[in-house]
């Protein structure tokens, strides 16, 4: 097999992408994915892709052969298409709609399909260099661990945590550490740019954040982390939850569904606080193409006490999200982000 017409596609820090065209194979092109400066995303990216190939689960690119030596894999090409942020970032509603809602069934089904094979992603996994800890656990230990930033930030708006703060963070974590009947393979970072519309159907690029963990950690791209009108997050989180339920009967009962949201946005909120530092009271800077540091704070807090509304539990939590919302609303006029595909929708 011969390769010729190098196109490079990324590179970063963490890996270099290139596609390449093949002479006298069985393909018309492949992918070329070398991870250099963090190897555990690396192999978590290939164990991703290799889990799915042997599942025969075509949510993403085949692995096609891998060099864990030379921290080098490679993948079949999807070929060209629009991502979903494309279509966030164009003037057609409907397909942006469209595309968001067909990227919630996928997650659905990529979860459905891998719920109780959490055996079989680890025996891909460990037979490469085996990760310190399993990508939940690792989540659930860094909410923890990093307590103390979050009461940095209220004490830097001048706001005291409320009383069982602590043990809710605890209680977090530990659904984070063992979801029980959603814990399911995950992408770990399914932002729009990650989801590519091929002639074949929406498919997910860059598993370097896949893992067993729980299943609604995809969910939160619309749930939380994503501005989006609110009637599209419902279409978008009952899509999701009947795709999901036709093999999850947790997903079923009304009672565990707003408890496994909450959970998960509750997580992803003080993650947020977790990683960005206090010195945002003072500038503003971008967080994401077009959303600033701040206006990804206050969205982060909103939607999290939307969908805190319905579930009675973690009182310290709630009670603290909420007088810090309160401090940095006092401080803050940020206007709303809009994606141009829905700007005449809001």
């Amino acid at each position: 097999m011969l390769l010729s017409a190098p196109e490079l596609l990324k590179t970063e820090s963490r890996s270099v992408v290139v596609r390449a065209q093949v002479r006298g194979g069985p393909v018309p092109a492949i992918i070329l994915k070398h991870f250099r400066d963090d190897p555990v995303c690396g192999l978590d990216d290939q164990a991703g892709a290799d889990f799915l190939t042997r599942q025969g689960l075509e949510f993403g690119p085949r692995l096609l052969a891998a060099d864990v030596d030379a921290r080098l894999f490679l993948l079949e090409d999807l070929g060209r298409g629009r991502s979903l942020e494309a279509l966030l970032r164009g003037e057609d509603a409907r397909a942006a709609t469209g595309g968001l809602i067909d990227t919630a069934r996928l997650a659905g089904q990529l979860h459905a399909r891998t719920l109780g094979l959490q055996s079989e992603y680890e025996l891909v996994r460990q037979a490469l260099p085996p990760r310190p800890q399993r990508v939940r656990v690792e989540n659930a230990r860094f909410l923890l661990d990093h307590e103390e930033r979050l009461l940095r930030w209220l004490s830097a708006v001048e706001a005291e945590a409320a009383p069982g703060l602590h043990e809710d963070l605890q209680d977090v974590a530990r659904t984070l550490a063992n979801p029980g009947a959603f814990l399911a393979f995950t992408h770990g970072d399914l932002a729009p740019a990650n989801v590519l519309f091929t002639p074949g159907g929406p498919r997910l690029l860059d598993f370097e954040y896949a893992g067993m963990r729980h299943a609604l950690y995809d969910a939160l791209m619309w749930l939380v982390t994503v501005p989006l009108p609110d009637e599209l997050i419902a279409r978008a989180d009952i899509t999701y939850r009947i795709t999901l339920s036709s093999r999850c009967e947790a997903a079923q009962a009304d009672s565990a569904w707003v408890h496994a949201r909450a959970t998960v946005a509750l997580a992803r909120t003080v993650n947020l606080f977790q990683w960005l530092h206090p010195r945002v009271l003072e500038e503003d800077r971008e967080w994401a193409p077009g959303l600033s540091e701040r206006a990804a704070l206050l969205h982060h807090l909103a939607r999290c006490r939307a969908l805190l509304a319905p579930v009675d539990g973690f009182p310290g939590l709630v009670r603290t999200l909420e007088t810090l919302e309160a401090r940095l609303r006092e401080r803050w006029t940020v206007p709303p982000f809009r994606w141009p595909a829905f700007r005449e929708l809001e």
